[in-house]
């Protein structure tokens, strides 16, 4: 009974060992086969019980045992060892296997010992074929060292993180301490960088300082516990060149275990150069439409210049008269020259306004006054408005902050704001015709309107209004508006129209404090 016993207990495990889809073995002291599943047959091309009674070495061959000795050694000293490494395979060449070696010990010490092998080559193909099929480059890096020395920092990563936020030099130090472990043929080509030139090297060297922002905002999200960061940034290939790239990162799910992280980066830069290309067509758009609005207030512009010019002229007609006297009046020719001076300084103020629209140049971010902006704007377009049976009001609430904008493009808007309304008013039948421009404070920021009390937009929806080429003009290009939109929104704002219940159509435009970074 006890033999049957036993005998049923060796079919189990036999066949329990069979099922197993990997090669289960057991070797003795001497590093002799006494057990093998019938996995062996599928992998060697041979019976398992043709392969008990032999050496390991005769499995492996001289190189790959002795390469395995230090592991054998281990497992003799009761230890439990897991590993990777080829094994030789029937079909000819290796491959890449997962192996543990169980130790077996008993009354006398060590008796030999069981080896699991599991085949990972079908996984690593898998792996492979989109770690280097892939568009994207991937970057393999080790986080033991940069996590070793943000623990030394504080304990507290949300500490740490805090730190980042006030120093970012604290991800150059991190970057110095996170080697690269591997790159995909993408990356490889994208950076100009052979994989064995590469891997040891800390990935701060591709890291260039115009791209430390990015990383310092992974930094502080993996800190922050986040699942993953992604952002535009640049990095510096090999040879010193720049790329655009769009930087994404997932982080370990379990953080104190895991120190190795794969980062993926897209080359975006021919999408970047694609946009800046489009920003100068929009800059030389904007500046056509300038021009040709500054050709619709051609009058308004002439007559600014004709005031001080004839106030000039008659100024000094009576420097002439006082000073020709029988007694000539040296006060009164004085304060005539000095009008003079001053309505040349006007002249020469309206030609320099003049000017800053007409001629193209780069854009300019300073500090801005709105009201006085606002002023400018309409001291240009008042004239147009008059001539077109029209009145021009101003309102602005106290204490209004200063934004940082570019003051020719938002007068742009403003003026071709107050010429569309002047222009609609005048072509439609309206009791009224005043425009009205206002400035209030804004959350984080400030509320520009301009009213009037024109026709209205009828059925036309404010969205449509800032679409290019669409005009209610039956000779308008369509441009203006859409011009205006683009420069608000460059400047990090909003542009909007409606038609209220009392008529009229109302254009509020709200700017931020601050503008976005180019």
């Amino acid at each position: 009974m006890a033999c049957d016993t036993l005998h049923w207990g060796d079919e189990i495990r036999q066949a329990t060992t069979d099922a197993i889809p990997a090669l289960v073995s057991f070797f003795d002291a001497d590093h002799i086969c006494r057990y093998a599943n019938d996995h062996h047959l599928s992998w060697y091309g041979r019976p398992a019980e043709s392969l008990v009674g032999l050496h390991m070495r005769e499995f492996l061959g001289d190189a790959a045992y002795t390469e395995r000795l230090p592991f054998l050694d281990r497992v003799a000293r009761g230890e439990q060892v897991s590993f990777q490494a080829p094994v030789p395979h029937r079909f000819g060449g290796w491959r890449e296997a997962a192996i543990r070696y169980v130790p077996r010990m008993g009354p006398g010490g060590f008796e030999g010992f069981h080896t699991l092998v599991f085949d990972l080559s079908r996984e690593q193909s898998r792996f492979h074929s989109v770690f280097d099929g892939t568009a994207v480059g991937f970057w393999e890096i080790d986080l033991t060292a940069m996590r070793a020395m943000l623990e030394q920092i504080s304990p507290d990563p949300s500490q740490v993180a805090a730190l980042a936020a006030s120093d970012p030099m604290l991800v150059r130090r991190c970057l110095a301490l996170t080697p690269v472990l591997g790159l995909n043929a993408k990356a490889g080509q994208m950076f100009r960088v052979d994989r064995s030139a590469a891997v040891g090297r800390p990935l701060g060297d591709w890291v260039p300082d115009a791209g430390i922002a990015a990383w310092n905002a992974n930094l502080i999200a993996y800190l922050n516990g986040e699942d993953s960061y992604e952002a535009e940034t640049v990095m510096r290939r090999e040879d010193g060149t720049m790329v655009d790239v769009l930087l994404s990162c997932a982080f370990p799910k379990q953080r104190e275990a895991e120190v190795l992280v794969t980062v993926g980066v897209v080359d975006i830069s021919s999408r970047v150069s694609k946009e800046q290309e489009l920003a100068r067509v929009q800059a030389h758009l904007a500046h056509a439409a300038r021009v040709a609005t500054l050709g619709e207030l051609m009058a308004s512009i002439a007559h600014e210049v004709n005031q001080p010019l004839a106030a000039i002229l008659a100024n000094g007609n009576a420097a002439v008269r006082w000073l020709r006297r029988d007694e000539p009046d040296i006060d009164e020719a004085l304060a005539a020259l000095g009008r003079m001076i001053s309505e040349g300084a006007r002249a020469s103020e309206v030609i320099a306004r003049t000017r800053k629209m007409a001629i193209r140049g780069e854009q300019t971010r300073a500090p801005l006054a709105i009201a006085e902006m606002i002023e400018d704007a309409v001291q240009i377009t008042q004239r147009q408005v008059s001539s077109l049976g029209g009145t021009l009001a101003t309102r602005f609430a106290p204490d209004l902050p200063e934004i940082l904008g570019d003051r020719v493009q938002l007068q742009q808007v403003l003026i071709n704001l107050i010429v569309n309304a002047a222009q609609a008013m005048a072509s439609g039948e309206v009791d009224r015709r005043d425009i009205l421009v206002q400035a209030s404070p804004a959350p984080h920021g400030v509320l520009i309107e301009v009213s009037d009390t024109g026709p209205g937009l009828g059925t036309v929806g404010g969205e449509q209004l800032f679409e290019a080429f669409y005009s209610t003009k039956s000779d308008g290009m369509g441009m203006g508006l859409s011009i205006a939109r683009t420069i608000v929104r460059a400047h990090g704002g909003t542009i909007a129209a409606e038609s209220p219940a009392e008529g009229g159509t109302h254009f509020q435009i709200t700017l931020p404090v601050t503008c976005p970074r180019e």
